[in-house]
């Protein structure tokens, strides 16, 4: 195992060199603020002290001095953890309510990224609107989508995995670009392997009266693209590719890749466990996304994973569905209302 301890100006440039130095599976061990010692550490910002852990990636050693090694390593480790505290000695629980930390692990955010949301929370000091405080923060996870260019064709296309709702998001779309706002829009597939799939988007373009078309090369689908030149909006569906199958996500880029001004939706449902969402942006993220929209939260009450990954990988958050009605059950993502989802806070 091996240990870095780093000082920089803030949290996020710390993780930064933590991660370059110790890799991406690096664990935050403790976390404090600091200052330089002396006069003129008084009159300059603070910093925060970051400790992480991480495997090294070396051959299994089983000899005595290894184990001793590890043995001392981890005795530091369990002496970090528990001098967690802010540099003025005062723990991080006494400067916020307990209360806190108890509704992030009920919403299924990890202990390490609890530990450093609280932290910065708990660094202000001032009790005063705490709740307005921790709202804030969690907020700050997320990033919006860029905002779609006013004039000209938009292209989009959507990922993920199998069953996580890609179809039936872009039916509402569809739906409020042709129904609502008047727009020229064209729905086409290259889902040809599930059992339905095509079946499913024909159906929504016969509602909502806009043409489908079905492509099974890379080839056919640019010629569609062509064809379809005339349209404000083109949404492509693509079949659902398991993150575990890198095969099938270079196969997807075969279509997408050089497409001009084409926008990447990542769709992942909101049920997925928070290390299988993480495991499925990185089969993904290769693929240059846009932004990602989260399904089905009318599903599930354990909305943490999703904060967590927009923190670790700062990818923008496009829109949320909470049901299976078309058009009504999407949203454009609004990090405030996302924050207060996750913690169960009503308005």
């Amino acid at each position: 195992m091996k240990i870095k301890k780093v000082v920089a100006r803030d949290m996020q440039v710390a993780l930064h060199m933590l991660r370059k130095e110790l890799g991406p599976d690096a664990v935050i061990v403790s976390s404090r603020t600091v200052r330089e010692p002396g006069l003129w550490g008084f009159f300059r910002p603070s910093r925060v002290e970051v400790t992480a852990a991480a495997e090294r990636s070396i051959e299994r050693d089983t000899s005595a001095n290894s184990q001793d090694q590890l043995r001392e390593e981890l005795s530091e480790i369990k002496t970090l953890l528990g001098n967690l505290s802010l540099d003025n000695g005062t723990s991080l629980k006494s400067t916020i309510s307990p209360k806190w930390s108890e509704r992030f692990r009920a919403a299924d955010l990890s202990p390490e990224i609890s530990a450093l949301l609280l932290e910065q929370i708990g660094a202000l000091g001032d009790k005063k609107d705490e709740e307005k405080r921790v709202l804030e923060r969690l907020a700050k996870c997320f990033a919006l989508a860029p905002k779609p260019k006013a004039k000209g064709k938009r292209i989009q296309a959507f990922v993920g995995p199998t069953g996580v709702g890609k179809t039936t998001t872009i039916a509402k779309l569809a739906a409020r670009r042709a129904l609502q706002e008047n727009k020229k829009v064209a729905l086409i597939t290259i889902d040809t392997f599930r059992i339905g799939a095509v079946e499913q988007l024909k159906i929504y373009g016969d509602i909502m009266s806009v043409p489908v078309e079905v492509v099974t090369t890379p080839g056919e689908l640019r010629e569609m693209l062509h064809f379809h030149k005339n349209k404000d909006t083109i949404y492509i569906d693509t079949t659902g590719r398991s993150a575990k199958k890198l095969v099938q996500v270079a196969e997807l880029r075969a279509y997408l890749d050089g497409i001009p001004d084409l926008e990447k939706y990542l769709v992942v449902s909101a049920t997925t466990k928070s290390r299988d969402l993480h495991s499925i942006y990185r089969a993904f993220c290769g693929i240059d996304l846009t932004a990602v929209i989260f399904t089905k939260f009318d599903e599930t009450e354990s909305l943490g994973g999703l904060a967590e990954l927009c923190y670790r990988t700062s990818i923008p958050v496009a829109y949320i569905t909470n049901g299976q009605n078309v058009p009504e059950d999407l949203q454009v993502a609004d990090p405030s209302e996302l924050a207060r989802m996750i913690l169960g806070v009503s308005d």
